[in-house]
């Protein structure tokens, strides 16, 4: 049996709810890095038939990393039940070696078959990560118990999601025992996302032990360290995919179905990433500009998810309009300028790779606390994302993709002064 991750206060609750939070969060943009990497025409050397097999693969991983999405926001739903605030931030990618277990090193990289085991990999049930390390002492794996319970949060050695959360499930039982439910659950229930904001099944609210648990167990049944039976967790999804790569590979060694994207792709390095080692700089000018678009509307949508998280304020018409303008950002503004991406070059020192979204985050994302001026705040930041979609000089494909995200920046800042 895997050592227990112990929970014994409130305050290391919160802090592991937190990195599953940033965890669920990291997931989500590696899953949509890779999506946005597949061909989608059969001039990039693709047959018909592999296309529409690539189509499918996109559509699944662009599921399950909505699906992460969810599990992101159950998360946070579980921070505010328990007195903490919904958690938006995460460490840049690639992860650092020391910003989680060893088992979790996350970074960007183009959709393949290495790119597909790392899925498999990061889905495995918890019972498989038994069974595979062949361990017979906790020991092995595991930093030694303290001798007296931590009045400072401190990290904790998991091997799987799935094993991290069963953590947080049994320090949400023993807390319940310690305060009581009432004194546990002390968040405002009225706090919270919901699947009536966002039609995402799963996405529910958290106000006791009971909606706790079963929020618990539908993230790891659904997918992280989720049974080795179970035909719809993402990790029997992606195996399956993995599986139907190498039939393919069998018939046709030269497959090939994603793009030449660089892997770890930056405009400018991030200030939370000391060794540049791994980071891969884009050198062309446009390429860079779109880079830069893409982040600062993924750091927007990242705000608005937030104040929907958050919403102490808001009427439920408004809830409704937040919740619909940062779904559409997402269809019609990041997934056009993250595929557009990884069409464009890399730059002189990348011969024949091309570009891709960086997801990069800057310190001030998080929840925005007063309701007015985040409102203020977003459509400020929407005109102004708008404007730079025109001062970029392109042509063919990528300015019609620009003057659409441009039409669609406009139209939700317009939505939200009415």
């Amino acid at each position: 049996m895997d050592a227990p991750v112990r929970i014994e206060n409130r305050s290391q609750l919160i802090y592991l709810l937190t990195e599953a939070a940033e965890l669920e969060h990291g997931v989500m943009c590696c899953y949509l890095f890779a999506a946005f990497s597949i061909k989608r025409d059969m001039k990039e050397g693709v047959t018909e038939e592999q296309l529409d097999v690539m189509r499918r693969w996109r559509g699944t991983i662009l599921q399950i990393a909505i699906q992460e999405m969810v599990h992101m926001s159950l998360a946070c739903n579980l921070l505010t039940a328990v007195g903490g605030a919904p958690h938006l931030h995460r460490p840049n990618l690639p992860t650092s070696p020391r910003a989680y277990p060893a088992s979790f090193r996350l970074e960007l990289i183009p959709f393949c078959r290495e790119t597909l085991e790392n899925f498999v990999f990061i889905e495995r049930p918890e019972d498989q990560e038994r069974a595979d390390s062949g361990a017979t002492s906790p020991g092995e794996f595991f930093l030694p118990e303290a001798k007296l319970s931590d009045i400072f949060s401190s990290e904790r050695q998991y091997q799987t999601v799935g094993h991290l959360y069963r953590g947080i499930e049994d320090g949400l039982r023993y807390l319940t025992e310690k305060f009581g439910e009432e004194q546990l659950f002390i968040g405002p229930p009225n706090s919270q996302i919901a699947d009536a904001y966002f039609s995402l099944p799963g996405l529910l609210p958290v106000t006791d032990l009971e909606s706790a648990v079963t929020a618990i167990q539908g993230i790891v049944e659904q997918g992280e360290g989720a049974r080795d039976d179970n035909e719809e967790s993402h990790y029997r999804r992606f195996l399956a995919m993995l599986e139907e790569y190498d039939r393919i590979l069998s018939d046709a060694p030269d497959f090939e179905p994603g793009r030449p994207v660089m892997e770890n792709p930056y405009a400018m390095f991030p200030n939370d990433i000391g060794d540049h080692s791994a980071l891969n700089l884009i050198e062309d000018t446009l390429s860079m500009d779109i880079c830069n678009l893409f982040d600062g509307c993924y750091q927007l949508v990242m705000q608005m998810l937030g104040r929907v998280l958050l919403h102490t304020e808001e009427s439920e018409e408004q809830l409704t309009l937040l919740s619909d303008i940062t779904v559409n950002l997402m269809i019609d503004v990041l997934g056009p300028l993250g595929t557009t991406l990884t069409t464009m070059p890399a730059g002189a020192s990348h011969p024949g790779l091309t570009a891709g979204p960086s997801f990069r985050l800057s310190r001030d994302v998080r929840s925005l606390p007063h309701q007015a001026a985040a409102w203020a705040l977003f459509t400020e930041r929407l005109r102004e994302l708008s404007a730079y979609c025109g001062f970029l000089q392109a042509e063919g494909d990528v300015s019609g993709v620009l003057t659409r995200v441009r039409g669609s920046l406009d139209q939700y800042a317009e939505q939200l002064t009415q």
